[in-house]
């Protein structure tokens, strides 16, 4: 952005996530924990759309970590006496500084109340790092503001919608969220009050891989959209033609300016800005202008 800037280059910035999963009691829990589990782990976490806080309505809090532990204990994961090539659910990390930062953060968050579920620690001398259930996390918790990008999912119990719409829209990111629930006007409710670029509803990531829509977030996400027709149009240079006939006509707003002008456009301004029917008091001061425009002209 610095580089470009220096010679007004137009560009677009992705800068990642930290991307809500809103759940409500009413959902089909089995459905809606398969989604959180891929949304939080596939490609181990690190993709800017994955699910890195995921806030569940309190009716259904316990069932749901209980079901989530069930399923991740179900996924076929490797060990260094396998193969790495076996047909895994979830592979290793890519970079040491990676699983640096994700040991960083569960490590902040245990020191502050934090509790591990499952997972948590990587296998010795392994980039592989194990899906990590977190509980009892806050916003005073680096797991909760700064991208974690690994294979983790705190988990945050929340009330009510308008408690939780709160607490998704406490982090300096703005990329993506999904919102779960039976109710799909409350969902496209929640849905336009969070402070995101996208949003699934019901499905999670789907808006990353969809080329008919705009694409991008905002705040510390960054600014600019791709794919869609937002997207084609940010690479192009948008001209503006307006066409006007060839006539006699000298415009009310051209030179000069007198006195007469000068107290018809006040009587339409005040009209334009008068209750009642706009259209009729515009009417007669307009036609008025336009007479006079074409009189006392240059």
């Amino acid at each position: 952005m610095e580089k470009a800037s220096k010679y007004l280059i137009p560009l677009e910035l992705e800068l990642g996530g930290k991307d809500a999963m809103i759940v409500f009691e009413d959902v089909n829990i089995e459905r809606t924990v398969n989604g959180a589990l891929w949304g939080a782990l596939t490609n181990a976490g690190q993709s800017c759309t994955s699910v890195e806080r995921l806030y569940v309505q309190e009716e259904i809090y316990s069932r749901f970590i209980n079901k989530l532990e069930e399923k991740i204990s179900k996924l076929n994961l490797p060990t260094d006496n396998q193969d790495k090539f076996n047909n895994f659910d979830m592979g290793y990390m890519t970079a040491e500084f990676q699983i640096k930062i994700v040991e960083e953060h569960i490590k902040d968050a245990l020191e502050k109340g934090a509790k591990i579920i499952t997972g948590g620690k990587r296998q010795e001398n392994s980039m592989f790092f194990p899906p990590t259930i977190i509980t009892n996390v806050n916003n005073s918790m680096k797991i909760l503001n700064e991208e974690t990008f690994g294979p983790v999912i705190p988990i945050i119990k929340f009330s009510t919608e308008e408690e939780v719409i709160k607490l998704a829209n406490e982090t300096e990111y703005g990329l993506s969220a999904s919102v779960w629930t039976k109710d799909i006007a409350r969902a496209e409710r929640v849905a336009r009050k969070l402070k995101v670029g996208n949003v699934s509803i019901n499905n999670v990531m789907l808006t990353e891989a969809n080329p008919y829509l705009p694409f991008g977030g905002y705040k510390y996400s960054g600014f600019g959209k791709t794919k869609g027709q937002e997207g084609l149009y940010a690479f192009c240079n948008i001209k503006s033609i307006m066409i006007d006939s060839q006539s006699n006509k000298i415009e009310a707003n051209w030179y000069p300016y007198t006195n007469n002008k000068y107290k018809y456009f006040s009587k339409l301004t005040d009209s334009l800005f008068s209750g009642g029917i706009k259209l009729l008091k515009m009417a007669i001061p307009g036609l008025k202008l336009e007479n006079i425009a074409n009189k006392e002209r240059l």
